[in-house]
């Protein structure tokens, strides 16, 4: 059965600062009510299609909604796959306890590098209190993925990342890059091939380690990963705009003002735009074009304002 994704940032409000946080508005949080009524038209939505459902909870940080729990349950009543991304600073033995009981997918927790860099990202006393959440959660059984976004401040903490999952027993690390105002902080191309090299070494020493996402590694022929922005993700946040994608400065429209989502999805320009398959011409004559559709569009649009032209970091 096809799966669609729905991100859905239920509050900005945050309990850390990260210095790569796209967030702006860091106080909204959408009210129970208008949560309920979002979720009654996405579930519309993915009944009408045929698709299966995953709805990940995230915020800022989700675990701050003073109705976390509520709006989780009823996803879970109306058998929605249900993710949580979180910062983990806030989960204790008895927090990771109600959560199991909402028989999450995954809980996912970021972490940025080794203790240094990762509270230099975001925030002293981070680091412990996340390994910590992620503790509590292995010992309540809940699978926990941990994200690693790569930028110019972390990307040679690589192989201490991995070895803090493996000593954590995570289910699953997975790599991205990061998109951000803040141009200094991409890598090039060159500190990219040096990276994916170094992440595919890895992958071979640990099982959980996943190098498939958004074009991230390719040294061993080729990403598998496509970008979804405008096929299978759909992103609601706090106030109700939509978005086809997070990490593309594109409102949809909103939730709120959306009787019918599958007519609006289906008319959207954007979304048709992002999900007719483009050809960038550097991409002419490749032999895994057809794999990765041209790369991470979000990160080439952050750097050049174009979503016709190859991946940045591309080097095949």
């Amino acid at each position: 059965m096809y799966r669609h994704y729905l991100q859905w940032h239920i509050t900005h409000e945050c309990n850390l600062h990260c210095i790569h946080c796209y967030q702006e508005d860091c106080h909204c949080v959408m009210p129970y009510r208008e949560m309920a009524c979002a979720l009654d038209k996405y579930e519309a939505y993915i009944r009408e299609k045929g698709f299966e459902g995953q709805i990940n909870l995230t915020g800022g940080e989700p675990l701050l909604h003073p109705q976390f729990f509520t709006i989780a349950s009823e996803i879970r009543r109306r058998d929605i796959r249900l993710g949580i991304l979180t910062n983990g600073t806030l989960i204790d033995a008895e927090l990771a306890g109600r959560i199991a009981e909402l028989k999450p997918i995954f809980v996912q927790i970021s972490l940025d590098g080794g203790e240094k860099i990762h509270e230099s990202i975001r925030g002293i006393g981070s680091f412990q209190k996340a390994l910590c959440g992620i503790d509590s959660l292995k010992e309540c059984g809940v699978r926990v993925l941990v994200s690693f976004t790569v930028m110019q401040q972390n990307f040679r903490e690589l192989k201490k990342i991995a070895a803090v999952c493996a000593g954590h027993h995570v289910d699953k690390l997975w790599w991205d890059r990061v998109v951000t105002e803040d141009a200094s902080q991409y890598l090039t191309t060159e500190q990219f091939k040096k990276v994916s090299r170094a992440a595919a070494k890895l992958a071979k020493r640990y099982s959980f380690i996943s190098n498939s996402r958004a074009l991230e590694w390719i040294p061993e022929g080729g990403c598998g990963y496509q970008c979804s922005a405008g096929k299978r993700l759909l992103i609601f946040l706090a106030n109700g705009d939509m978005m086809a994608c997070r990490r593309l400065p594109f409102v949809i429209g909103n939730i709120k003002e959306v009787a019918d989502l599958q007519t609006m999805l289906a008319e959207n320009k954007i979304m048709k735009e992002l999900a007719t398959p483009t050809f960038p011409k550097d991409c002419e004559g490749c032999k895994f074009f057809y794999k990765c559709a041209g790369g991470a569009r979000c990160v080439t649009y952050a750097q050049t304002g174009r979503l016709d032209l190859k991946d940045v970091n591309c080097y095949l």
